[in-house]
């Protein structure tokens, strides 16, 4: 079974609601006050068998410019439209603006509909009628199949259901296996079951038990039961109407406007860089209304350094939930009138202009192209990026389709994948290009460090934790860089470093081995090794870091003074139970604070044993042996 979402639109009294009686048998005027009126208020919702294989859901709205913010609540998620226009009156206000607001939302199908025929004679509907071609010159429905009927006698009600089936036909049937999300269109209770909201399902499935994302809440919500164009249901489908008893979450914290979604695929930010199409210019910072899913947001729409362009900046006064691609409806605060449409791209990032990537993405949404949009996100997010926000940021797609277009782009040379983060090709040069210059640079300014800091490195690139990991992890594996502990350095410069580094072993051991016992300050080994204080205390804390100079307490000791002082103690061992602080003082000639320092760092590392203010020889002085 196929499913399409058909939308009304039209002038106040040019008999919708009634049209859609006829056809189904359904009265959408549902509140005491439409009755009374004889008008519609707010959205109603009828069921309509076109074939056995066709399924619609029909959304009725408002006609009356009072209540345009909900007909444009009922407007956004249709699939097929049907602009009704009554022969007695013929093309109207509303007519015109429903239909542009149409052409805003990026609506592609639709029927023409002259009704209450049975009020005029055959010369004036053709008149009607070529109003009505001319109205539609240039739009959508320029093409579109027109149908006279009766609402009242029934005339013509048999061709229409005819031309609807033969329209819903070319539509392409919304992705069932796409991430689940409906917005909110009513929210009510009934007695013993709870909250229940209805909707159109734009896409996925959904099934009873399943958890839903409440929008832009995030709250977690359960299906406890739902139903389907007015029957229970175990599943619903994209393109169904859907009616979904709600666990989880009190219905005074659901609205209209709001939506629920299979997964957390949902965008929620205050300020949008958004695509428009404007009927008229506007001035920088203009209070608009945006209509966008069920819901009607407040903000202002501000234009970019350059303003020449149809990318803006859409700051509103609340939390907007969507997802990239979402289009909508831009009206004046006041008076309300259209504007135009706008087309989300995604959250603003903190700059004065637009960039050349977010414009890229722009346009491939906009082209619904879901190769060049998931490489666009790739590369407008710069960095590496993770598989699960790729999926997140390019909206509610079937991620087969993702993953399918990654593998191309990977193949296609257009992204790097390292174990599932993913990076653009351009950026990933640019990356390694700012790594090298930032290595290069330290180590011209201090050719005696083994290299950068990997933290100091990954601040720089402004890079997470993970995928830091991963592009050092790469540049490592293709020889950009070398890892040395916490630090990374470029090859070339590791290997110089490494000859300087055995060298200055080699002089250390020259100027610092004595065969008597030294304690060795940054004083002591600028003196030894002829350096200025500065470069002194930098090799002195290179040899502390690799452990050639071991800390004591307040001193410092170099390791093969220090193998000759558990040597000499070891000499002594052999013909000695114990010894004293006072005695090591007497043995190396130092003072009682170094010797008991001494004594204190060996019992720590088990050569000696102490027992009071005595020492034994510990099991690792019996088995020292220098190396």
């Amino acid at each position: 079974m196929k499913y399409v979402i058909i939308g009304t639109a039209g002038h106040v009294d040019h008999g919708k609601s009634a049209l859609i009686k006829a056809l189904t048998g359904t009265d959408t005027d549902r509140l005491k006050e439409e009755k009374v009126r004889g008008i519609s208020i707010d959205l109603g919702f009828a069921t309509m068998e076109l074939s056995h294989e066709m399924m619609v859901g029909i959304v009725d709205v408002p006609g009356h410019e009072r209540f345009l913010k909900n007909m444009l609540a009922g407007t956004g998620g249709i699939d097929l439209a049907m602009l009704v226009i009554a022969a007695d009156e013929g093309v109207m206000p509303q007519t015109r603006e429903h239909l542009a607001m149409l052409h805003f939302y990026g609506i592609k199908h639709g029927v023409v509909v002259v009704n209450k025929i049975d009020k005029v004679d055959k010369e004036w509907l053709e008149l009607v009628e070529e109003d009505v071609n001319a109205m539609l010159t240039g739009h959508f429905l320029a093409e579109a199949a027109l149908c006279r009927v009766s609402a009242i006698t029934g005339e013509g009600l048999s061709n229409l259901k005819e031309t609807l089936l033969a329209e819903a036909k070319q539509i392409i049937m919304r992705d069932r296996t796409a991430p689940f999300r409906l917005w909110i269109d009513r929210v009510f209770t009934i007695k013993g079951y709870g909250a229940v909201v209805t909707g159109s399902v734009l896409s996925g499935t959904a099934g009873i038990g399943d958890a839903l994302t409440l929008y832009p809440s995030g709250q977690q919500a359960r299906v406890r039961g739902m139903e389907c164009h007015g029957h229970k249901a175990e599943t619903v489908y994209a393109g169904q109407r859907a009616a979904l008893n709600i666990a989880g979450v009190d219905k005074n914290e659901m609205a209209r406007g709001m939506f629920l979604s299979h997964e957390a695929y949902g965008q929620v930010s205050t300020t949008w860089d958004v695509m428009v199409e404007l009927d008229q210019p506007l001035q920088n910072g203009t209070r608009v209304r945006l209509h966008l899913g069920t819901g009607e947001f407040l903000g202002r729409i501000y234009l970019y350094k350059d303003g020449s362009h149809p990318y803006m900046r859409l700051a509103l006064e609340e939390s907007l939930a969507a997802s990239a691609g979402d289009r909508g409806i831009l009206r004046l605060y006041s008076p309300q009138d259209l504007l135009g449409g706008v087309m989300l791209i995604g959250p603003c990032k903190n700059t004065r202009s637009i960039s050349e990537e977010r414009r890229l993405l722009g346009a491939a949404l906009l082209e619904q192209d879901i190769h060049n949009v998931v490489y666009s996100v790739i590369v407008d997010h710069k960095g590496m990026i993770s598989g699960s926000e790729i999926k997140r940021l390019v909206g509610y797609i079937n991620k087969r389709q993702v993953e399918q277009s990654l593998e191309l782009l990977r193949i296609e040379e257009k992204i790097v994948i390292l174990d599932h983060w993913y990076i653009g090709s351009g950026s990933l040069r640019l990356l390694t290009q700012k790594c090298i210059g930032l290595l290069d640079a330290f180590h011209s300014a201090q050719p005696e460090r083994a290299g950068l800091s990997r933290e100091i490195i990954k601040q720089k690139l402004t890079l997470e934790d993970k995928a830091f990991d991963k592009v050092a992890a790469f540049w490592q594996k293709e020889g950009t860089v070398v890892s040395t502990g916490g630090d990374l350095a470029l090859q070339k410069h590791a290997i110089k470093y490494n000859n300087w580094y055995h060298e200055l072993i080699i002089t250390c051991d020259q100027v610092l081995t004595n065969q008597e016992f030294n304690t060795i300050d940054v004083c002591m080994l600028g003196e030894k090794l002829n350096l200025l204080p500065e470069k002194a205390n930098v090799i002195f804390n290179i040899l502390l870091s690799k452990g050639l100079v071991i800390q004591v307490d307040t001193i410092s000791i170099y390791w093969k003074t220090m193998q000759y002082t558990i040597k000499v103690l070891q000499q002594y061992f052999q013909s000695n139970e114990r010894i004293t602080v006072g005695q090591l003082r007497t043995m190396l000639n130092t003072s009682r604070k170094v010797a008991l320092a001494l004594l204190e760092y060996l019992d720590m590392h088990k050569y000696t044993i102490r027992r009071g203010d005595e020492r034994y020889p510990g099991l690792k002085m019996l088995e020292f042996s220098e190396q």
